[in-house]
């Protein structure tokens, strides 16, 4: 009929309240799937690994792992995903990684006063060492590497460190690939097992120029009373190694109260008392 308004012969019908959600996943839902994909055993995936692993189309997984990308909550290495600067940042916020940088702070900057290097504080991210904090001085030098930092295991000394005495099946995963840095860096594997097992057997690990030019440091390791491995501790030196008979006890010390701080039971450690009149 002439002028009359045509509507939907087949309106929207009125939302049920009591209706059970559509079990369709959502953006969101696809998103942390895709997140959640990453662990320490699959720090990197390639999208048709990633796809299987977030139970997702490829082409799904194509499309939200750009978008992630692109808001740096993802990264890409070569054809791999990997997790962004972003979730980094956001994960700074979680009591695990917030609780332990803020109690090493103040032991970093006497193990800085005493051997005026330059104080990293690293901890597992996947296959790599993140560096959460760093505490530095005038003259301490120029630092090697930004907070936030991803450290090869290989080729620095909190890496080794991580090796040594975190989780028994990194070794293997990380000398499948060992990258080349300089011309000092460990690509054997087998090289890299004695040096891992001597790493274990004096309790700390050092490097020479192996990350890069110039570029020496030693760690130790943060170990709770319950035997858990939760960091590693260690400074770094430009224009020659760090002198291991007085950097290794300030940062055994250093390390042992920052652990004992983070462990609820403080009677399963002695007292050190770490204060930096302790050293001189």
């Amino acid at each position: 009929m002439h002028g009359e308004i045509m509507v939907n012969p087949r309106p929207r019908q009125a939302r049920d309240p009591h209706a059970t959600p559509s079990a369709q996943p959502s953006v969101t839902s696809k998103a942390i799937a895709i997140l959640a994909a990453f662990d320490s055993e699959h720090p990197r995936l390639a999208l048709t690994e990633l796809a299987k692993r977030a139970g997702l189309p490829v082409a799904t997984t194509h499309r939200i792992a750009g978008e992630l990308v692109h808001a740096e909550a993802l990264a890409k290495v070569g054809r791999e995903f990997v997790i962004g600067r972003e979730i980094w940042r956001l994960g700074l916020l979680a009591p695990v990684r917030q609780n332990i940088a803020e109690v090493a702070a103040p032991y970093m900057q006497d193990v800085l006063f005493v051997t005026q290097n330059i104080v990293n504080l690293f901890v597992p991210d996947g296959d790599r060492a993140l560096l959460v904090e760093r505490i530095s001085g005038t003259r301490a030098g120029t630092p090697f590497r930004q907070v936030g930092a991803r450290m090869p295991l290989h080729a620095s000394a909190a890496g080794k460190v991580m090796l040594a005495f975190g989780d028994p099946e990194m070794l293997s995963r990380v000398s499948r690939r060992l990258e080349r840095h300089t011309a000092n860096t460990i690509t054997d594997a087998d090289a890299l097992a004695r040096e891992i097992a001597a790493v274990k057997s004096r309790g700390y690990a050092a490097t020479a120029e192996e990350a890069g030019p110039a570029n020496y440091g030693l760690a130790v390791p943060i170990i709770l009373a319950s035997g858990t491995f939760v960091g590693a501790l260690g400074v770094v030196t430009q224009d020659r190694p760090p002198a291991r008979g007085t950097v290794i006890p300030v940062l055994r010390i250093a390390a042992r109260s920052v652990a004992r701080r983070l462990y609820s039971d403080s009677s399963s450690f002695p007292e050190d008392g770490l204060v930096a009149s302790e050293f001189h």
